[in-house]
């Protein structure tokens, strides 16, 4: 079996059936047998495989797999002479490894009859991305590795399947974080506006799920997604606003949950930072949210300390307006102090 014929084997795996075994042996395979001789072309489409068992966002990348598959990259980026991806190189990518599974439907649309209504109502089948997780995995791992300079070149790639990822419930993480790399040229994001399509859909993403399978993880990244894109693209007072009634309405979802209401707290300086005296306006609410979690009883001196912090950042961004809840989160630090002292 010739390299290209290894490597597309590889490519058309079912990543969530086949065991790390198999796959680290057709990695291996392919490594072994990179061919300089072939098309430059072909290489760089077969790189993109070996990217997408590169990169460690895709939960079919175990640590092994990932190993391997730096080696084949480093022999191919070798032989192409690559340190970055130019936009030539990445759109080749996407053309030949991304874009074919999401520029078509899976299935074709059929009609059903919806409730008792018996009105026609368009049923669509599951994204064909879906069913070729390696895609979205090679997506990731160019756009990681793609030279900011060039995004204008490259926009009509990365845009649409950076929001279908941040639309897609499973694949948020995912979209989330190529949000955060797009923006990377901040002002083409800024003066295109692309940056502020993103936001939008970003924005929607600021919402507790439960139902998630690392909650905590998903609202942090969602977090950090919505202030290096409004970072990027310098957005008003406004929107800063929308971080903090996002975080005001999350509170009550997480309000007893130790990793959840972390990462809603250590929002409140990252606001302060940024809204200066302007963060008045939820002052009350976010003083609120810290002697909650002083006064929980929740004894974990990591997230009193965040708590506490907050309180720092609060302080110095409207330092006449705190004063009047100075004698509120002096009780509120006592109590965590003397809750403390007693668990130990």
């Amino acid at each position: 079996m010739g390299y290209l014929a290894c490597v597309e084997k590889l490519w058309d795996v079912d990543v969530h059936a086949a065991s790390e075994r198999d796959v680290c042996e057709l990695v291996e395979q392919c490594t072994a047998q990179v061919d300089a001789t072939v098309d430059r072309s072909q290489l760089v489409s077969s790189l993109a495989v070996a990217g997408a068992f590169s990169d460690v966002s895709m939960d079919y990348v175990t640590p092994r797999v990932q190993v391997l598959a730096d080696k084949w990259i480093t022999d191919l980026c070798s032989i192409l002479n690559l340190n970055n991806l130019g936009s030539c190189e990445f759109n080749l990518i996407c053309t030949d490894r991304v874009h074919p599974y999401f520029s078509e439907p899976s299935t074709k649309s059929q009609y059903k009859l919806m409730h008792s209504d018996a009105q026609p109502g368009l049923l669509m089948g599951e994204p064909k991305w879906k069913k070729r997780s390696q895609c979205v995995g090679a997506f990731m791992w160019a756009l990681s590795r793609l030279d900011a300079s060039v995004m204008s070149e490259s926009v009509v790639f990365v845009l649409p399947v950076t929001l279908a990822l941040v639309d897609d419930y499973e694949y948020r993480m995912q979209g989330l974080r190529a949000s955060c790399l797009f923006v990377r040229n901040a002002e083409f994001a800024r003066r295109s506006g692309t940056g502020s399509v993103l936001l939008s859909s970003i924005r929607a993403c600021l919402v507790y799920r439960s139902d998630a399978p690392q909650p905590h993880k998903l609202l942090h990244t969602a977090f950090t997604a919505f202030v290096v894109v409004a970072d990027a693209i310098q957005v008003d007072v406004q929107e800063w606003w929308a971080l903090c009634d996002a975080l005001v309405v999350n509170y009550g979802y997480v309000s007893d949950k130790i990793k959840e209401l972390r990462v809603v707290s250590e929002q409140i300086s990252i606001v302060c930072e940024r809204l200066g005296v302007c963060v008045t306006r939820y002052l009350r609410a976010f003083i609120g949210i810290v002697t909650h979690v002083l006064e929980s009883g929740i004894c974990v001196a990591e997230l009193q300390h965040v708590a506490a912090e907050q309180v720092t950042a609060l302080a110095k961004a409207c330092p006449q307006r705190v004063c009047v809840y100075v004698p509120s989160v002096v009780a509120a630090l006592a109590r965590a102090w003397d809750s403390a002292d007693n668990s130990s």
